[in-house]
């Protein structure tokens, strides 16, 4: 059976916004592009578990301009904040997995995320529709690295021709199609919806 595989990050959720980041930029006393370019500068890094949240958001203080040091209370705060911003679902991608689900499909999510914002997402109500949650940070691996889209093949145990992937990262989606994979280029609830009953039609036949 054909696994229909999420990101969570601009699919499932919003991207957080400017008002988030900019919340966020004043909780780590920054100037917001500054905050902003240190932040996803190091993400990667952080979404592979190269370091924990009190080196990441130290390393984004100094690239921002902090003159001091983040204390841990601080480092909990930006941390708790920053989960939160990307707990922005789309009510329309919410019902899609709910109607796949419901139709007895196989549901899986593959997204970027460090291991703060993956229990945060793990929690949610919408994740029990999910036989598998599976992070970067436990993968070692981010997209589109090939070595992610191995790892989640081997935690579901199935050929790349077997998943369906929906993914707003035209990088992600590229790299999921050069190992096999079919997949959606997310821009909408309604767009991923219509693409996707054409797939899953065509793997009944």
């Amino acid at each position: 059976m054909v696994w229909v595989v999420f990101d969570y990050g601009g699919v499932i959720s919003s991207w957080p916004s400017d008002e988030d980041m900019a919340t966020l930029a004043s909780a780590a006393d920054a100037p917001v592009e500054r905050l902003t370019d240190a932040y996803w500068q190091l993400r990667p890094a952080y979404d592979r578990a190269d370091f924990g949240a009190a080196d990441y958001w130290r390393r984004v203080g100094r690239l921002a301009g902090h003159e001091q040091e983040y204390s841990d209370a601080e480092v909990a705060e930006l941390t708790e904040m920053d989960s939160d911003s990307w707990l922005h679902l789309q009510a329309g991608t919410v019902a899609l997995v709910e109607e796949l689900a419901a139709a007895g499909h196989r549901l899986a999510v593959l997204s970027n995320a460090p291991a703060e914002t993956a229990a945060a997402i793990a929690a949610l109500p919408v994740t029990r529709h999910f036989e598998h949650l599976m992070f970067s940070c436990e993968l070692k691996a981010v997209k589109p690295d090939p070595e992610c889209f191995a790892a989640a093949l081997a935690r579901l145990g199935t050929p790349a021709t077997e998943v369906i992937l929906v993914d707003d990262r035209p990088e992600n989606v590229t790299a999921a199609a050069a190992l096999g994979m079919r997949a959606v280029h997310f821009s909408g609830p309604g767009q991923a919806r219509a693409l996707l009953v054409e797939l899953l039609g065509h793997h009944r036949q």
